[in-house]
C-alpha cells in the first residue's frame, strides 16, 4: 500500500521537475531596445545608426551573436585595408598617366609636322607597352571591385534576414487593437448629430 502511494508521488515530482526545466529553458524573447518605447533607449541606438531601424536591430543582434561580429569585424578590416592594398597601384599609374598627358602637351607644341608625328608613335607605342605591363593590375582590381559590390550586396540581404523576424514578431505582440478608433468615430458621429440638428433649428 505505502509503495502504491510512493510511486505515483514520485512519478508527479519527476514530471513537475522536468516541466520546470522545460520552462526554464525557454525564456520569454527580449524585445530589442530599438523596438521599445523607451524613447532614451531608442535614441541611443538611432543616434549610432543614424535613425536607421534594420541598422539598429542588426548591430543589437550583432553584440549577441559570435558569428555575425566575426563578419563585422572581417568588414571593417577589408574597408580599412582596401586602401592600403590598391595605394600603392594607384599611385604609380598616376604618375604614368599624367606623364603621359604631358608629353602629349610637349609633343603638340612642337611646330614641325614630321618630328611630331614620329614623337605622336614613339608615345603611343610607348603607352601600348604599359597598358600591357598594367593589365593584369587592372583586371585585378575589376575583381576586387565586383567582389566588393557582392559583398556589399550580401552584407545588406544578410541585415534584412536577420532583422525581419524581430519587426514581424514586434508586430505581432504590439498591434493596437481598433477599439480606440472605433470609439473616437463614435464621438465624431455623435458631434456630427449635434452639429447637423443645431444647424437646422
Amino acid at each position: 500500500m505505502a509503495n502504491n502511494i510512493f510511486l505515483p508521488t514520485i512519478l508527479i515530482l519527476a514530471l513537475t521537475s522536468c516541466s520546470d526545466n522545460r520552462t526554464q529553458e525557454k525564456p520569454k524573447q527580449e524585445t530589442p531596445k530599438a523596438l521599445q518605447d523607451n524613447s532614451s533607449s531608442y535614441e541611443i541606438i538611432s543616434k549610432r545608426s543614424s535613425d536607421d531601424l534594420v541598422e539598429s536591430l542588426y548591430n543589437e543582434l550583432m553584440t549577441k551573436n559570435i558569428d555575425l561580429k566575426t563578419l563585422e569585424d572581417k568588414i571593417d578590416e577589408l574597408n580599412t585595408s582596401k586602401s592600403d592594398t590598391i595605394e600603392l597601384f594607384d599611385k604609380f599609374d598616376k604618375k604614368n598617366q599624367s606623364y603621359f598627358n604631358s608629353a602629349d602637351n610637349h609633343i603638340s607644341d612642337i611646330k614641325d609636322s614630321f618630328l611630331r608625328d614620329n614623337m605622336k608613335l614613339l608615345i603611343a607605342n610607348d603607352l601600348k607597352k604599359y597598358d600591357a605591363s598594367v593589365a593584369r593590375h587592372n583586371e585585378l582590381l575589376k575583381i576586387i571591385e565586383a567582389k566588393g559590390l557582392t559583398l556589399s550586396d550580401l552584407h545588406n540581404i544578410l541585415k534584412i534576414v536577420k532583422t525581419l523576424p524581430l519587426i514581424e514578431k514586434y508586430q505581432r505582440d504590439n498591434l493596437p487593437n481598433t477599439k480606440s478608433f472605433e470609439g473616437y468615430i463614435k464621438r465624431q458621429d455623435e458631434s456630427i448629430k449635434l452639429a447637423d440638428t443645431l444647424a437646422k433649428k
